[in-house]
C-alpha cells in the first residue's frame, strides 16, 4: 500500500497525534493552534499541488478540459480561504482587561460624553421590539437619549415609546433602507457618541460603560460586540440539533471576529455596536452604495485612518431567524451586500485609501460567498459524472482513501478544534446547501448587474408559529437527487453506456454521490418547517456526538 499510494502511514500517525493533542491540556495555547494552522496548511498546499500535478487534463476549450479546471479553480479557492482562516483564527484577542480598565476612568470621570442611541425598526412585531426598548431605556448610563427609527410608520409604535419615555423618528423619505434611516437619525440628533443596536436585540445594562471607552483612543472610530443569539438559527431548528452545535453565526461572532481584531481587521456587522459621530462626519454619515451597510462603514472608517475594534464579551442577546426562508433570505442579502462592496467608490478594488492587509481582510468575506459557486459545482458533480461520464478529476478509489479522504478528516478536525468546538462537519454543509440555488442567483445577479438587487427585510418571529414545508426550497434540490440517481439507474440498466462500472473513478465517484445525497437528504430535511415555540435554548459550543445522535433522532422521527 505505501508503495502505491506514499503518506499512508504518516497521515496515519498525524491524525492520531492531533487527536492525542486535542484532548490534552495545550487546547487553548497559542503555540499549539499555530503548529497546527501550519499543518494543515501544509496539507492543503500538497493537496492542491496534488491534483494540479495528478488529476487534471491538459486545459483545452472542451467540456470535459473546462469542467475539471474550473472545479479545481472553485476548490482551491475554497482551500486557500480554509488556509486563511486556520491562521486568523490561532490568536483570537481578548480586551476584557482593557474594557475594565476604560470602565474604571469612565465611571470616575464628572464629564461624560453623551450618547444617542438609534434602534432602526421596520416590522417588527411589539413582542419583539418592545423589549429592545426597555432594555435600552434602562442601560445604566448617564446621559443618554433612546431613539426608536420607525420605517415602518406605525402610529401604535410612536404612542407605544410616548409610554416607554424614547425618541420616535420617522421618515418619508424611504431611500438607502437601513443606512437611510441612521443618517436620518444623524440630521435630528446632536451626541458625540452614536450606539446602533437591531429591534430584536437587547443590550445589557453595563453595554455602554463597557465600550464607549475604547473611544478615548483617537485611532478607534466604532466599536463592535458579538452577535449572540438567545434562541437556534433554522438549521439547529430545523434538524433538532439547538443544544448540539452552535447556531451558525457563533464561529464568526467568537473566534473570527476576535482574530480579525488581532490584524486591527475586524468589522461592524450592523448591531450592538457604537462609534464617533465625529468619524461618520468625515466619510459622509453611514454609507449607504451597499445594503451592507456595515461593513462598508468599517473600511470606510479604515480609508480615513479609523480602526474598529472588536470587544469579545456576551453584551446583548438578539433573535437568530428560525424560519428556513427567511434564513436564506437573510443570507441572500448578506451575499449581495458584500458583493457589491466589490464595485463601489470605497469598496475594496476602488478605493485608493486602504492597506494591503485591510484589502486581503476585505476580501476574505466575498471570497466565502463566492465559495458557494464551489459548493453549487460539488453536488452537481455526480449527476453530471452520471450522464455524460465527466468526473470532476482524474483519480481511483485507492487515493480516495489514502489522499482526500484523510485530507478531508485533518482539515476538518482543524477547523472543529480552532473555532473552539464551535463548527461541526457536515451540519455547516447543510448551512450552504440549502439555500446553494438561492445563493447562486443572488451571486451571479450580483456580479452582471450590483445595484439593481431588491432589500428584503428578515422577519423574525418571536412566538408560536405553525410548520409547514417549503417546497419552493426543497424541489430544486429534490430534482437534482432524483436527477443523480436516475444517472446511476440508467448506467446499471444499460440504458446508457455502463462502461463506468470499469474505469479507475469508479469507486471515487460512488462516494462523492453518497455524500451529496446525504447533503441534500439533510437539506430537504431542514426545508421541514417545525413549529416555532420560542423558548428554546441553544447551546455556545458543539458536540460531534451529540450532533450525531440529534441528527439521527430528527431522521427517526
Amino acid at each position: 500500500m505505501t508503495d502505491l499510494y506514499p503518506g499512508v502511514i504518516a497521515n496515519l500517525l498525524l491524525l492520531l497525534g492531533l487527536v492525542l493533542l486535542a484532548s490534552s491540556n495545550l487546547y487553548h495555547s497559542k503555540r499549539a493552534k499555530f503548529f497546527i494552522a501550519c499543518v494543515f496548511a501544509f496539507v492543503n498546499a500538497k493537496y492542491l499541488l496534488w491534483r494540479l500535478d495528478q488529476t487534471l487534463p491538459e486545459f483545452s476549450l472542451v467540456a470535459d478540459s473546462l469542467w475539471m479546471w474550473g472545479f479545481f479553480i472553485t476548490e482551491a479557492f475554497a482551500a486557500i480561504a480554509l488556509n486563511w482562516h486556520f491562521f486568523i483564527m490561532v490568536a483570537p484577542t481578548n480586551r476584557s482587561l482593557e474594557a475594565d480598565q476604560w470602565e474604571a476612568i469612565l465611571k470616575s470621570s464628572t464629564n461624560l460624553d453623551a450618547v444617542d442611541l438609534f434602534i432602526p425598526t421596520a416590522n417588527e412585531p411589539l413582542e419583539v421590539v418592545e423589549h429592545t426598548i426597555k432594555a435600552a431605556r434602562d442601560l445604566d448610563y448617564p446621559n443618554l437619549s433612546v431613539w426608536v427609527l420607525d420605517d415602518g410608520d406605525r402610529p401604535w409604535l410612536k404612542e407605544y415609546c410616548a409610554t416607554e419615555g424614547v425618541n420616535y423618528l420617522t421618515r418619508e423619505d424611504r431611500t438607502h433602507y437601513k443606512a437611510g434611516n441612521l443618517n436620518n437619525a444623524l440630521k435630528h440628533t446632536s451626541a458625540p457618541i452614536i450606539c446602533v443596536v437591531d429591534a430584536d436585540f437587547v443590550l445589557e445594562r453595563n453595554f455602554l460603560w463597557r465600550t464607549i471607552g475604547f473611544l478615548k483612543d483617537k485611532t478607534i472610530g466604532l466599536v463592535q460586540t458579538p452577535q449572540v443569539f438567545k434562541n437556534p438559527d433554522a438549521i439547529q431548528h430545523n434538524l433538532g440539533g439547538n443544544l448540539a452545535w452552535p447556531e451558525s453565526q457563533r464561529t464568526f461572532s467568537d473566534v473570527i471576529q476576535a482574530g480579525r481584531d488581532r490584524w486591527d481587521n475586524a468589522f461592524c456587522y450592523g448591531t450592538s455596536f457604537v462609534v464617533k459621530r465625529e468619524c461618520l462626519e468625515v466619510i459622509g454619515g453611514f454609507p449607504s452604495e451597499s445594503i451592507s451597510e456595515d461593513i462598508l462603514t468599517t473600511y470606510a472608517l479604515q480609508g480615513v485612518g479609523f480602526k474598529t475594534r472588536f470587544l469579545n464579551e456576551q453584551l446583548s442577546t438578539g433573535l437568530a431567524t428560525q424560519d428556513i426562508a427567511e434564513y436564506i433570505m437573510q443570507r441572500c442579502r448578506w451575499c449581495i451586500g458584500t458583493l457589491q462592496c466589490l464595485f463601489v467608490d470605497r469598496g475594496l478594488l476602488r478605493s485608493r485609501s486602504l492597506s494591503f492587509i485591510d484589502r486581503l481582510f476585505f476580501l476574505d468575506p466575498i471570497i466565502y460567498h463566492l465559495g458557494t459557486i464551489w459548493t453549487l459545482m460539488l453536488i452537481v458533480a455526480p449527476a453530471i459524472y452520471w450522464w455524460f461520464g465527466v468526473a470532476p478529476l482524474h483519480s481511483d478509489f485507492g487515493h480516495l482513501l489514502v489522499v482526500l479522504a484523510p485530507r478531508m478528516l485533518l482539515v476538518t478536525f482543524g477547523f472543529y478544534w480552532l473555532s473552539e468546538k464551535k463548527t461541526i462537519p457536515v451540519v455547516s454543509e447543510v448551512g450552504r446547501v440549502v439555500g446553494v440555488f438561492q445563493f447562486a442567483r443572488a451571486i451571479f445577479g450580483t456580479l452582471i448587474n450590483p445595484f439593481n438587487q431588491k432589500f428584503r427585510i428578515t422577519i423574525k418571529k418571536s412566538g408560536a408559529v405553525g410548520g409547514t414545508i417549503y417546497f419552493s426550497i426543497m424541489l430544486p434540490l429534490i430534482g437534482l437527487a432524483a436527477i443523480t440517481v436516475m444517472g446511476v439507474a440508467f448506467r446499471y440498466m444499460g440504458l446508457l453506456d455502463n462502461d463506468l462500472l470499469w474505469r479507475t473513478d469508479f469507486g471515487l465517484m460512488v462516494s462523492l454521490t453518497v455524500y451529496v445525497l446525504w447533503l441534500l437528504y439533510l437539506s430537504c430535511l431542514t426545508c421541514v418547517q417545525r413549529k416555532i415555540t420560542g423558548n428554546e435554548e441553544t447551546t455556545p459550543i458543539g458536540s460531534i456526538r451529540k450532533s450525531a445522535l440529534s441528527i439521527i433522532k430528527r431522521i427517526a422521527l
